[in-house]
């Protein structure tokens, strides 16, 4: 299945993907993967001209990145699962519509970040986000379920944030706990959903939209800063 995998990264790429990677979620409960042995997982990044600018908070401008990008991954995860059946395979695009939140826990059958660890782009940051080398964690994400056997990556099971706090320390909700995450933690061991919730609402009552967004731990991640700087110079 390496020409598969090959052609399925290639054509998303070429579509906006930033990031395509494959998992094996043998691990995961069958249930949460609804009988699908394999996933897709797929990152678009965040404009960092963007994110550079909501320091003092959410902005219009970082709102509209946010449907913008999350529209783009709709079409991304509807496109792979096409590439997919026309080989002769099933699949299921995990689009927004398809995803629902336990509003008690505030969690999902199967977070798209949870198969971005298993395929190997990144880890889960103290502030429960995914953190990738190449964008910080300044990017969105989604996933395609799939029966596919697919050339997957090397599992990360453990954080790389080390001892940097900059989320904690900087989060306006103090929903970060300052714990370094690892594939057998729960989430709320180390982050606190419904202080970031609340806050981001706030946050996005004040700029007159219905998403709870707020972006601060995206901004000042050291790994998103990087992302920021390559970009900054690039453009020089």
């Amino acid at each position: 299945m390496d020409c598969l995998s090959t052609e399925i990264r290639k054509r998303l790429i070429e579509k906006g993907a930033s990031m395509v990677g494959f998992a094996d979620l043998k691990d995961i409960p069958e249930n949460q993967r609804e009988g699908y042995r394999y996933g897709i997982s797929i990152a678009v990044a965040l404009d960092p001209s963007i994110i550079a600018g909501i320091g003092n908070g959410p902005t219009k401008d970082y709102y509209d990145e946010y449907i913008r990008k999350n529209n783009l991954l709709d079409e991304l995860d509807e496109y792979a699962a096409e590439i997919i059946k026309s080989n002769g395979f099933r699949a299921v695009p995990k689009v927004r519509k398809s995803v629902t939140t336990d509003e008690t826990i505030l969690k999902t059958t199967l977070p798209h970040k949870t198969v971005a660890t298993r395929a190997g782009i990144g880890w889960i940051g103290k502030c429960a986000l995914l953190v990738t080398k190449e964008f910080g964690s300044a990017v969105r994400l989604s996933s395609v379920l799939t029966d596919a056997e697919l050339e997957v990556g090397l599992p990360i099971n453990e954080s790389k944030c080390g001892a940097c706090n900059m989320c904690e320390n900087l989060c306006p909700a103090n929903a970060v706990l300052g714990v370094n995450w690892n594939v057998n933690m729960n989430r709320d061991n180390y982050f606190n959903a419904f202080k970031c919730r609340n806050e981001a609402g706030k946050r996005s009552n004040k700029l007159g939209v219905k998403e709870t967004i707020c972006g601060k731990c995206i901004l000042v991640c050291p790994w998103t800063q990087r992302y920021l700087k390559l970009k900054e110079n690039k453009s020089v």
